[in-house]
């Protein structure tokens, strides 16, 4: 058994094979995105649970928050992007982690 899984954080514009190939339903999915203290509406400022920098995944993803929706550590932690949405793919929804979204694994091979 693997046990080495994380939620898959999308980090660059490479995500978008990973919309085209992974996720498979058309919806919304969660983007690894776990807190901002303060609250912000800069993704750069964000946490990840696997302790990835926000600053420079937020160089080369560019995305944005929808206006007036800010990540805090309270009643909005989450963020979520919408498959094949133009309008969602690189601007984000804030949400409070449970929706029953979906999500995506990534693993080591081996």
């Amino acid at each position: 058994t693997n046990t080495r899984a994380i939620l898959y954080l999308q980090h660059s514009r490479g995500y978008l094979w990973i919309e085209q190939n992974v996720m498979t339903s058309n919806e919304w999915y969660f983007v690894g995105i776990f807190c901002s203290v303060p609250a912000s509406v800069n993704p750069a400022t964000f946490y990840t649970p696997s302790g990835e920098d926000m600053r420079e995944i937020q160089k080369k993803m560019n995305t944005k928050m929808h206006p007036g929706h800010n990540v805090n550590e309270h009643s909005h932690p989450c963020c979520i992007s919408h498959r094949n949405d133009n309008g969602w793919r690189w601007q984000w929804h804030h949400q409070h982690c449970h929706e029953g979204r979906a999500a995506i694994c990534e693993s080591p091979l081996g």
